[in-house]
């Protein structure tokens, strides 16, 4: 299968590394770990300006329209550059409101989406039922006209800095029935919200929020009332593909600046990338990065091209959370000591590696419903 990309899609990857290059830089990096809310309004606008914000949305809300493949790139592109923002998460809650079909409100919405001026993030995860939503134990019950939404969400990504949260919350039925879940777009300064930052090992932010009797309008719902569980299935698949992707870039990178680096550092009056157990080292890490390469772009092809893809992304989220690890594990041990010095820009692709291993499922769970589907 051929992955190579047209001429377009390739000077989309080259501005696109060009502008992580230029704004996002290890300089950036470690202001924005280092701020309070590590987002910069100003770097978002930017963004926004180069159409990463509506790049999936339709060009009559104001997007470019463009679909999972220049999505793909410009996620592998963010990846190598180790740059985070709320950027994944405003596009999860994108790709639901595209998928949906909703009403004029929403429709609205992703017209302000797509040109920046609002931020959306997915309340989704709780306590352990990352993995199975439709365990959730978040309730939204209903009140005339409204919703009464009640109940704790875990790892909401840059809570304090978003707009609007798109909740999964159990509206009718029981914990663990396959109906009765839906998605609900809540104002994160609703009464009743409260936000808790979670230490985390990535230099990104991850919140607690607890939701106490929170009115939540009726029309706010995502899609039908009750059947959200299908819809998030197919966001989830998508977003998945997307990480790996995003994993592949951080692998990338990892492999290019070790193989440099091999190459400049001496021991025993030689570089020590002339040494045979480095080459096999670096021949490893090559194998795990086209292996991520090839099974994410086969994973973003089926996705595209609207095929049923549920094994092609179970197997490239379980190659490449695998590729990732192995690969910034090498690249630190090739580096050597100053390859855990926290003044080396390895350290952010380390952390990265380790949180995304974990984002939509580690490899177990992924391999775990590969071989239910054989």
């Amino acid at each position: 299968m051929d992955f190579s990309l047209s001429e377009e899609q390739q000077l989309f990857r080259e501005s696109t590394r060009r502008f992580l290059r230029e704004q996002c830089h290890s300089k950036t990096l470690r202001e924005l770990e280092s701020s309070d809310t590590g987002f910069s309004g100003a770097l978002w606008n930017d963004m926004a300006a180069q159409g990463w914000t509506g790049i999936i949305v339709p060009e009559r809300h104001g997007g470019s329209g463009l679909g999972l493949l220049e999505l793909g790139v410009l996620l592998e592109e963010i990846g190598r550059a180790a740059f985070d923002s709320p950027f994944s998460a405003n596009l999860m809650v994108t790709l639901a409101i595209l998928g949906s079909g909703s009403g004029p409100r929403t429709q609205q919405l992703l017209s302000e989406i797509a040109g920046g001026g609002v931020i959306v993030a997915p309340a989704i995860e709780e306590l352990g039922v990352s993995y199975e939503p439709r365990f959730v134990t978040v309730r939204a019950e209903r009140s005339a006209d409204a919703f009464i939404l009640s109940g704790s969400k875990m790892f909401v990504p840059y809570a304090d800095v978003v707009d609007h949260l798109l909740v999964l919350a159990r509206t009718q039925g029981s914990i663990g029935d396959e109906g009765g879940c839906s998605l609900l777009l809540v104002d994160r300064r609703s009464p009743g919200i409260r936000m808790t930052r979670l230490d985390t090992i990535a230099p990104d932010r991850q919140f607690r929020i607890d939701f106490d009797q929170v009115v939540v309008a009726g029309e706010a719902v995502l899609g039908d009332a009750g059947a959200a569980l299908r819809l998030l299935a197919d966001v989830q698949r998508q977003c998945t593909a997307l990480t790996c992707a995003e994993m592949l870039g951080g692998a990338e990178h990892q492999l290019e600046v070790t193989a440099e680096y091999v190459k400049q550092r001496v021991q025993f009056d030689r570089p020590i990338g002339s040494f045979q157990a480095v080459h096999h080292h670096l021949a490893d890490m090559f194998t795990l990065v086209q292996a991520s390469r090839w099974t994410t772009y086969q994973a973003i092809d089926q996705l595209q091209r609207n095929r049923p893809a549920e094994r092609e992304v179970a197997i490239a989220k379980a190659v490449s959370s695998d590729a990732c690890q192995r690969v910034a594990a090498l690249a630190q041990q090739l580096h050597g000591g100053v390859g855990v010095d926290m003044a080396n820009d390895l350290q952010f692709y380390f952390r990265r590696a380790k949180a995304m291993e974990l984002k939509f499922g580690p490899a177990a769970v992924h391999l775990k419903r590969m071989g239910e589907q054989l």
